[in-house]
């Protein structure tokens, strides 16, 4: 399991995986970046982001996955945003979010994603 000294880790029950690249998170409503992927499992991510987010808001998210040999795969979460603190570097920010309401067709897009890219 990763060692994580966020709250909730002690609580969380399901090993969250760090991927290979720096997939950026996008907010669905405004369509700006929100951040970037640090840790992720089926049920949440961690983003880090250069500015705060919101705890106990739900946000509408996609990210792109990048294919090889074709375009990118857009990936639509429902997640909402559990707690905030300040990174290891004090310019960004770190923010824990549960994943809601997932369909089976992206859950499965979120396990061949963890998949991939895990290491």
């Amino acid at each position: 399991m990763i060692s994580d000294n966020s709250p909730g880790a002690e609580q969380r029950r399901i090993k969250r995986w760090y991927l290979i690249l720096y997939l950026r998170v996008y907010n669905e409503d405004t369509q700006e970046l929100l951040g970037h992927i640090v840790d992720i499992n089926k049920e949440g991510i961690r983003l880090v982001s250069d500015k705060p987010i919101l705890s106990h808001q739900i946000f509408r998210l996609w990210l792109d996955v990048p294919k090889e040999n074709g375009p990118n795969q857009r990936i639509h979460l429902e997640a909402e945003s559990l707690w905030c603190g300040r990174d290891v570097n004090p310019d960004f920010y770190d923010t824990g979010f549960r994943i809601l309401n997932m369909d089976t067709h992206a859950l499965l897009q979120l396990q061949l994603l963890i998949e991939d890219l895990k290491f």
